[in-house]
């Protein structure tokens, strides 16, 4: 719905950011190795979003580029991994580290991040499994 947003940099913190797009402030979470490289405050950035609907909110989650929110979308697909949890996985290491440990299987680097127990991890192979990854 909202594929990227292009503006000036209000706040930053550790969960996210406002970022003004033609007077409209957007507050978008993202993960803190993302949050490190914005800009900042009153500096112009460009990001791409996903916006995640919810029974009782709408949340808008960033990315520096085109690959890791397809990470995040291909992620948040998987039964389990809600967009907390697969921030939180974006932020063990780089998407091709990711890829590596779901091309080999590594149930155990994903249990590493807060919420992602060996169930979880497991049911899909190590998440990727029939997926394009």
């Amino acid at each position: 719905m909202i594929s990227h947003l292009e503006g000036k940099i209000l706040d930053k913190n550790e969960k996210f950011f406002v970022i003004d797009v033609g007077g409209i402030g957007y507050k978008v979470f993202s993960h803190s190795g993302i949050l490190a490289k914005i800009p900042n405050i009153g500096q112009t950035v460009k990001i791409w979003t996903h916006l995640y609907v919810r029974e009782d909110a709408m949340d808008l989650y960033g990315f520096l580029n085109q690959e890791e929110l397809d990470f995040f979308e291909m992620l948040i697909s998987i039964s389990g991994i809600g967009p907390r949890s697969a921030l939180g996985i974006l932020e063990v290491a780089p998407v091709s580290g990711l890829k590596q440990a779901i091309v080999s299987e590594d149930e155990t680097f994903f249990t590493k991040v807060s919420g992602i127990g060996r169930k979880t991890a497991g049911q899909n192979g190590g998440f990727g499994k029939g997926r394009k990854i």
